[in-house]
Parts: structure tokens; sequence; C-alpha cells
């Protein structure tokens, strides 16, 4: 069985591992438990236990990136709504890899800020000062709905979660553009 067992392989284990058991079962010997093999072909295919981390945390961001795509694709929200519904959907249904990725040792800022910020400037008209503030203190909100849905995926809806979103970016962007016309109103 080791021949036939490849990096793709590896990384769905300990994937599972970290879904199922959370970081801190991540093990080598864990991870060759859930192949049912021995520990040697995953050190062939990984020189070290940081390696594998390491690779878990890039499959975890696309797995991530996933999520964003989809609210991405599906249309009837702006882009940077669709990246927070991708985040806290992703919270809500892969818990494991979410406290990997954002809560545990591996933490570090979204990988897609650059994106979001982008994204920001362009549909709100808005400089990359501005809209960095603006979505470090939305960050604060959505970081809280994607702990509260990680918990108990069924403690908001979908609909709940964007309505939700909707009242916070409302009330942030009449912060910071008090004088601007609200252009959710605008026909």
């Amino acid at each position: 069985m080791s021949e036939s067992i490849e990096r793709k392989d590896v990384l769905a284990a300990a994937a599972e591992v970290v879904r199922e058991e959370g970081e801190g079962a991540l093990s080598v010997r864990a991870v060759a438990k859930k192949l049912g093999c021995s520990t040697q072909p995953i050190y062939t295919l990984f020189r070290s236990m940081d390696e594998l981390r390491r690779s878990l945390v890039q499959e975890a961001r696309a797995r991530y990136r996933n999520y964003i795509e989809e609210y991405l694709t599906r249309g009837g929200r702006s882009g940077y709504e669709s990246y927070g519904m991708g985040f806290v959907r992703f919270a809500a249904e892969e818990k494991g890899l979410f406290r990997f990725l954002f809560l545990g040792e591996h933490a570090s800022p979204d990988p897609y800020l650059g994106d979001i910020v982008g994204e920001m400037m362009r549909l709100y008209h808005i400089d990359e000062e501005t809209a960095l503030a603006f979505h470090a203190d939305m960050t604060v909100f959505s970081f809280g709905l994607a702990v509260l849905v990680n918990g108990n995926s069924d403690a908001l809806t979908e609909e709940e979660i964007s309505e939700a979103f909707k009242r916070e970016f409302y009330a942030l962007y009449g912060y910071y553009f008090p004088t601007r016309k609200k252009f959710w109103e605008e026909k």
C-alpha cells in the first residue's frame, strides 16, 4: 500500500485528523493510522512534521478559497459580502481546519486580504488606507460570527448571517462616510 500513497493522500488524511480531533492530535502516527500504513511513506513524502504542517496550511487555504469562490460565483451579493460569507461558512463547515488556519499556532492574516481590500476600493471608491481600516473593523465582527458558527453550525442561518453582515456594514459605512449618500438606498 505504501507505494500508492501520494502527497495528496497524506494531506487529505492530515486534514481529516485536524477536522475530527483538532490540531493538537496532528502527528505522523495519527496520519499514518488514518491512511492504514506505517509512518515511513509519510516521512518519504515529507521530510518533517513541520513540512507536513506547512503543506497542510496551504491545503487548508485552498479549501478556504473554494468557499470564497463559491460565493463569488453565486451572484446576488457584492464581492465584499461574498468574502465574508465564504469565511463564515468555512468556519461552520470546516471547524477543525478553520481553527487550524485562523485560531491555531499557524494563524495569520487572511491570505486574501489584498483581494478583499482591492474589491472594497473598487466597489466603494475608497483609498487603500480607508479600505484597510474599514475592513479591520469589519473583521472583528466577521470573526465573532465565524467563531459563533464554528462552535454551533446551526446558530445562524445563511440569511441571518447575511443580514448581520449588512447591518454591521451599513453601520460602519455611516461611521466612515457620514456625509456620503447611502448607495444601497439609491435607485
